[in-house]
């Protein structure tokens, strides 16, 4: 019967052991992913702070592209205002006047211009 009880007894320690063991395991898992915790954390910080570095340079990037695009249609609208007025230009001077105006009447037939009834003339 003694050999009965210190085997209890042995077995009972190493399931004690075990247990410890087990114990002592997951506790430096716990540590473990407390300190990745705390790495993921800083990398999460840092994200953030890139982040908003970069929204910051996009924003100033899409600012300097708007005034791009407001300058190129500025250029191009003026470039077509121009290219207007230069053919207006160029059909005024081309077209040749239909209303030519002579200041005396070409025919020698003509009648002079009565100013009242009394001229006899008319």
């Amino acid at each position: 019967m003694g050999t009965r009880k210190s085997d209890i007894i042995k077995k009972i320690q190493d399931d004690a052991d075990e247990v410890l063991e087990v114990m002592l395991a997951n506790t430096e898992k716990v540590k473990e992913r407390g300190e990745n915790l705390e790495v993921l954390g800083d990398r999460a910080e840092q994200l953030m702070e890139a982040g908003k570095v970069f929204q910051k340079t996009a924003k100033e990037v899409e600012k300097q592209e708007r005034f791009a695009n407001r300058k190129w249609k500025i250029i191009l609208g003026v470039t077509v205002g121009l290219v207007i007025l230069i053919i207006i230009i160029v059909i005024i001077c081309t077209i040749p006047s239909s209303r030519t105006v002579e200041p005396f009447p070409a025919s020698s037939t003509a009648k002079p211009l009565c100013v009242s009834n009394q001229d006899t003339t008319c």
